[in-house]
């Protein structure tokens, strides 16, 4: 709001002839987003899990919804990482799904949780076979035959709100949730979790490690110098 009409100004002294320079005219103050993550509002295991009862008019997109809310609550997938997921990708003999780098997350090789190998098998031998629309790669496929969307998987996720009416439940907020579990309640170590959730740097993991407030107060305790 200062640097607005400061540069304003400058203008108006180059139009008037008094300068000819401007010496802020490529000056831009990038505001600093607080990226602390808010403990409070995440979801643990338990919560997430309650994402897998969905009632299902359709046997179809229940065995594909089921999928895709498993890669969010199990693997902790972004969206646009989901979307691209190829079948190609999707490695059931070994248990493992490959997720492909992105501009902001790395490569990564996931185990897949126990219940996800008869979901998947269940997935492509009968409904992905059903849905598909001709020759495809993508390894889900939406009713229509076309492939998953990001909005498509924001639009799932909205329909679970009523389970958490006053949170705020979407595909960020849970992939926040399983990194902080995997920290705080499975108890992985720190370097491993950076390299599951695909984060470059290990201080962006880091910031999903909760203390306790009884231990934060033992620790203040312990070690404040009035103390």
């Amino acid at each position: 709001n200062i640097l607005a009409p400061i540069k304003q100004y400058f203008d108006y002294l180059i139009d008037a002839g008094i300068r000819n320079d401007h010496p802020c005219a490529t000056l831009n103050i990038m505001q600093k987003r607080n990226k602390e993550v808010i403990h409070q509002d995440l979801f643990s295991s338990e919560e997430l899990e309650l994402l897998m009862n969905r009632e299902e008019r359709y046997e179809a997109l229940k065995t594909k919804n089921l999928a895709l809310v498993s890669l969010l609550i199990y693997q902790g997938l972004a969206a646009g990482e989901i979307e691209k997921l190829k079948l190609k990708d999707l490695d059931l003999e070994n248990g493992t799904i490959y997720i492909k780098e992105s501009r902001k997350l790395t490569s990564r090789v996931l185990d897949l949780h126990p219940k996800q190998f008869r979901i998947f098998d269940n997935y492509i031998s009968v409904a992905r076979k059903k849905a598909i629309n001709g020759k495809m790669e993508e390894l889900l496929i939406g009713k229509l035959g076309t492939k998953i969307r990001v909005d498509d998987i924001n639009y799932l996720v909205s329909t679970f709100k009523p389970l958490f009416p006053d949170r705020n439940l979407n595909p960020k907020t849970i992939r926040q949730s399983v990194i902080a579990n995997w920290l705080n309640e499975k108890r992985i170590q720190l370097e491993e979790v950076q390299l599951m959730s695909g984060q470059r740097w290990i201080s962006t993991t880091a910031r999903y490690v909760h203390t306790p407030i009884a231990e934060q107060k033992e620790l203040i305790n312990k070690f404040h110098p009035l103390n």
